[in-house]
Formats: C-alpha cells, structure tokens, sequence
C-alpha cells in the first residue's frame, strides 16, 4: 500500500483552516492587525501567516510533499481519462500506468517510476485516485461498433422530429397513457454467480450453478409513459403447451410456442398485437415505440391490424435503443437483476435441483413485481426524451461522430492523437509552481498532454508526439 500521512492524535500541526489563513491575510492587509496579533485572533501559526503573506498564497493544500506532476499536469491527464472514457475507450489501470510514465518522460520530471516496465508504480495509482475523487475503478459494459456508430446527432435529432410531430394532436399534446413502449429481453433459467466474500489467497472461488448455460426464455414487455405495465408475454422453444408452464407466471400473462426457436417473429408479434395489446389499449390513437428490429415492421398484414385499430408504430433508428428506448434504460436491468437473484435464493432452497420451465412463473412473478413498477416506467419515458418531450434528455456524450471523425484521423495518419481538454489562454510553461526545474532539459509547453493511443492498436504501440521550443 502507498505511504499515506496519518496525523497523530496529539500533532497541533496543521490544526487551522483556509478560511482562518484567508481572514487573517485580509486583516494584516488592511492594516487592521499586525501578523503577530493576526496570527493569535485567528490561531494561524505566526511563521505561517508570515510566510504566506510575503508569497500572497493563501491555498492551505495537502500537507508534505506534493505529487510529481504537479496539480495543473494531474489535472490534465485526470480529463484525459475522462475524455477517453466518455468516447468508448476507457483505460485500464496498465494503460493509465503506461501513460503516467511516459508523461512524465515527456515532461522530463526527475521520477521514480520503473525504467524497465516503462510503468508507474501501484503506490502512485493509489495516491492519483485519492487526490482525484471523481475517477474510480469500474467495471466496463461492452457496445458494438454499429451501436456506437449509430448513435449519431443526424439521426437522433430526425428521430425526434418525428416523434414530435406523432406526439401532437388537435387538442394538444397526446396523453401519457397513450405513448406505449414495447420491446422484448431474454431470461435463461441458470443463476448467475456475482461477487461474494472469500478468504484472501483463495486460488479458485466457485459458485454452484443449475447448468452450464440455461435455456433461454423470451420476456415481451409493454408500458406506457403514465407507469402503467402490460401483463408479460413468454416465448418457449417448442410445439406442445404445457398448462403447468404458465404455473405461477404475473395474473393476466401469456406463453408463446416458437417451434424454431425462443425468439420473436412476425407472426408471434402480430398474434401478441391481437391477442394481448389492442383488448388492453385505450380507446382512440396510441403510439406504440418499437425498436429497429425486422419483426417489427417487415409484414404488411401488421401494419394494416395496427392501422385500423388507431395504432401509430414508430421505430426507432438501428442500433439506439440504448439510449432512446424507456424499457432499455430503466427496466430490464432491473429485472435481470431481480430474476438472477431469485434463481440464486431457489438453488439455495432446493440444493442438488435443477431450474426448469416449472419454475419459471414463480420466480418471473417475483422478479416482476420489484422490476415492473410505475417509477421504474416513468423515469424510462423521462430519461429517453419522450414524456415529457425532451431531446436534450439525451446526453452529449452519447453521440460518436466526433469519435467516428477523430478514429478515421488516427487511422489516416497511423499516429497517436494528442488530445487537449483543456487549453487556456497564457501559454506559459504548465509545469506548476511546486515543481523544480531540471537543469540541462527542454522547456515543456503548455500544449501537451498525456499521449494517446488508437482506439485499434495496443498501448505499446503508443507514438508520442513531444512538442519542443
């Protein structure tokens, strides 16, 4: 672990506060009080409120030694890691470490880090994170490139522009109870092990399973922006129905058999329009939200039922749902969540059983109830810009044609791209105060930044460009 300042309980050292400094400097300042009087009222060390009033800094800091980049460099390669994040290539703790190092030659800082590796040391890492408190250790979700690339403004803000018009009608605004949002996730009968505690030095840390890969079973999900959820529908591989497949399922539920497989058709979407949604809509005009996948919208005998029964099917652009569709935002999650969890409390229950479609009504049942609620829905339709109509709902970063341009640069000239967050106005050195000048070495401008890879190409084979006076 790094060596970390513990104040001992009977140290006065240190004991005021920036505010007290800050009162007393303005007091010695005015003439109000000498620095001896100052330093009494205001229980600052004399030596301190001297110094500090010759330099005119009234920062307290951290006490000891400050970092080796200084605050103004660490503050630069903090945004750069952010920066990286928010455009789909977080770094890992190796990568961090890599770039710290050579940083830190680029700079021509008198460091310690391990010349062989070419990394900084884990005891850095540790301090960079305390100092930074908004940068921690997260678990990254992976996103497709044709998700990522498809999320762009273009379409987006098309996307809205239709949405805006279908949501007005002759008498305003349609209502929430009108603007639906369907969309289907699947559930595979297995428990899925999560973190747990175990003894340190552990070499393997196992979790009992009910098979190596569960049977999976689709969830078809329906609500609308006022909260309210539509029973649930299920897909099951195969011909022959069960009445005792549906034991336990949400009341008002319905199974689905697929002889091919558990996913949707067009036929099993138009038989749920008929059967499930239109005996539960409103009277009038809906607008039902569907993503951008084929079944949805590739039968023309769908798009008549859904015309003639006041039904408005609006699809989303390919590959966004992950932003703009209420069920992905806040539902799903939650009630994978919730299911897992159950299948991990029914092992427990019945050791040495597996979980079969038997089970599967129960445990659904419980894990709809906590997952299928009105908070859950509302904030769905609020996050995704829909009710109420928002399309700055949806966040900057979540668009990638900056990112699309800035990798196609990177491809073009086969180098690292040096990215600024920050740039300000005087183009002093951006070498802090703090730090000492090392003799016989390059003036560093305030230009650089911690050296960026391509998104494609491995850390080692990072090119750094150093811009030198």
């Amino acid at each position: 672990m790094p060596n970390k300042y513990q104040r001992k309980a009977c140290s006065s050292r240190g004991n005021w506060s920036e505010e007290s400094l800050k009162a007393a400097m303005d007091a010695v300042k005015k003439g109000e009080m000498t620095i001896y009087a100052a330093s009494i009222s205001y229980q600052v060390p004399r030596k301190t409120l001297e110094r500090r009033y010759k330099k005119n800094n009234d920062k307290k800091g951290p006490m000891g030694p400050s970092s080796i980049f200084g605050e103004k460099n660490e503050k630069k390669l903090a945004n750069h890691i952010k920066t990286m994040q928010k455009n789909g290539f977080p770094l890992t703790i190796d990568d961090v470490r890599k770039i710290a190092y050579q940083f830190a030659e680029q700079l021509n800082l008198n460091h310690r880090f391990n010349r062989e590796t070419e990394k900084a040391g884990y005891d850095w890492l540790q301090g960079f994170l305390r100092r930074n408190h908004d940068i921690t250790l997260r678990k990254s979700e992976g996103v497709s490139l044709a998700r990522s690339t498809a999320m762009n403004k273009l379409e987006v803000d098309a996307y809205f522009e239709l949405l805006e018009s279908i949501l007005t009608v002759d008498d305003g605004v349609l209502k929430p109870s009108c603007i639906f949002n369907m969309d289907e996730t699947g559930l595979q009968l297995n428990n899925r092990p999560g973190h747990v505690l175990a003894e340190k030095g552990s070499k393997a840390v196992s979790t009992v399973t009910s098979t190596e890969k569960g049977e999976t079973i689709t969830v078809i999900a329906c609500c609308n922006a006022e909260g309210t959820f539509l029973p649930p529908a299920c897909i099951m591989k195969g011909k022959n129905k069960k009445p005792e497949f549906e034991d336990g399922m949400p009341p008002g539920s319905k199974l689905f058999m697929s002889p091919k497989s558990a996913y949707i058709t067009s036929d099993l979407f138009i038989e749920w329009l008929k059967t499930h949604f239109v005996p539960r809509k409103p009277a009038g005009r809906v607008l039902l939200l569907l993503d951008g996948h084929s079944t949805h919208c590739n039968s023309v005998e769908m798009l008549e039922y859904a015309n003639d029964n006041d039904i408005n099917l609006l699809s989303m652009p390919s590959h966004t749902s992950h932003y703009l569709q209420p069920l992905d935002r806040t539902v799903f999650k939650s009630l994978k969540t919730h299911f897992y969890e159950q299948c991990r409390l029914w092992l427990k229950q019945n050791t040495g059983r597996r979980i079969t479609r038997l089970s599967f009504g129960r445990l659904l049942n419980k894990a709809w109830g906590k997952a299928a609620s009105a908070e859950n829905a509302i904030a769905g339709f609020k996050a995704t810009g829909v009710h109420p109509f928002n399309p700055s709902a949806i966040p900057d970063y979540a668009f990638t044609q900056e990112l699309t341009k800035q990798m196609s640069k990177s491809q073009n000239e086969c180098t690292a791209t040096v990215i600024v967050e920050e740039q300000e106005e005087n183009t002093s050195n951006i070498a802090s105060a703090n730090l000492e000048p090392v003799p016989n070495t390059f003036e560093v401008r305030q230009d650089i930044s911690p050296a960026i890879a391509e998104p494609n190409s491995s850390v080692e084979r990072i090119v750094l460009k150093k811009v030198l006076r």
